[in-house]
Formats: C-alpha cells, structure tokens, sequence
C-alpha cells in the first residue's frame, strides 16, 4: 500500500518548522529564560532602589531583544532560504510505503527508509521527519489533503515507538 502526496514548500511553513527545531532544543528555551530573567533582574533592582525608573527602560529593552531576536532571525532567514534554495522552490512528490518515503523533485530521487526515520514531530502548520540530528523532511499538514490518517497511521505503525510526537 502506497500513500502519494505533492508538497510546496513555503517560507511560511520553514519558519514554523524552523522556531520549533529552536525552540525545542535547550538553547531556544534558555534564550527565552535569559530575556525574562534581564526583565525580572530590572523590575527587583528598581524595587529595591538600585536603579532609577529611566534605567529600567534598558533592562526592558535587552529582555525584549533576547525575546524577540530569535523569532526575527528565523523569519528573515526562512524568507531567504525559501527564495534561495531550489528545492524549495519546486513542488515534490512524496511517496509512503512499506519500505519508507519517497521524495522525488526535478526528477531528483531520494529514499529514506523506515530505520532512518529518527522521530516525526508536529508543529502547528507542519510535520517534520527527522533523519539526522538536525535534518528533516518539512511536510505542511494542508499538502496531506486527505491522506493526513492513513499516512500517519502508516508512519505510527513504522517508525519506532516513543518517536512519533503529534498533537
């Protein structure tokens, strides 16, 4: 049994994909951690009269730009990437079988197989299929159309117990 879909890729879909991988790392959650602590940090230390309220202006300022620079960054970076990189400019047929997923773009073959397939994850506009620590095949949820239950029934029923992360 085979499931077929076409994906187009957009700028919108990376940089979902793209805050999730971030954020779901350690570093994208310290990230935010730092900001919040540099707000806090600003608010005890004018409580407690060390700073004066225009000083507090900085404090906020910098907690804003730990916050808000990551976010920014991938935005900016997934418009480019979108725009740059040819793959992503193309639509691709996906393939689900028995022995795994099939891309196939610009007449360009690629398989990968079941054992390969390290965890799948959702966001809120995608789902990602992790091959490498840090490699992926990005699929956005509209371009599985119908064939969103059958084909992740196929990828639960494949892919090792514990790695398929849906919500």
């Amino acid at each position: 049994m085979e499931e077929k879909i076409t994906v187009t890729m957009t700028d919108e879909y990376l940089f979902d994909f793209t805050l999730y991988h971030t954020y779901s790392k350690l570093s994208g959650f310290l990230t935010n951690v730092l900001g919040l602590a540099v707000m806090f940090m600003g608010f005890i230390m004018l409580f407690m009269g060390k700073i004066q309220p225009v000083q507090l202006i900085f404090y906020l300022a910098a907690s804003v730009i730990f916050i808000g620079y990551t976010p920014v960054l991938l935005r900016i970076r997934a418009k480019k990437q979108a725009k740059e990189i040819e793959e992503l400019n193309c639509p691709g047929e996906y393939t689900f079988g028995e022995a795994g997923i099939t891309v196939v773009r610009r007449r360009k073959e690629e398989h990968y197989t079941w054992e390969q397939i390290r965890k799948v994850v959702a966001t809120p506009k995608t789902i990602g299929f992790y091959y490498g620590s840090d490699d992926a095949l990005i699929i956005p949820k509209v371009d599985f159309g119908d064939r969103f239950v059958p084909i992740m029934t196929m990828v639960t029923r494949h892919v090792r117990p514990g790695c398929v992360r849906l919500r």
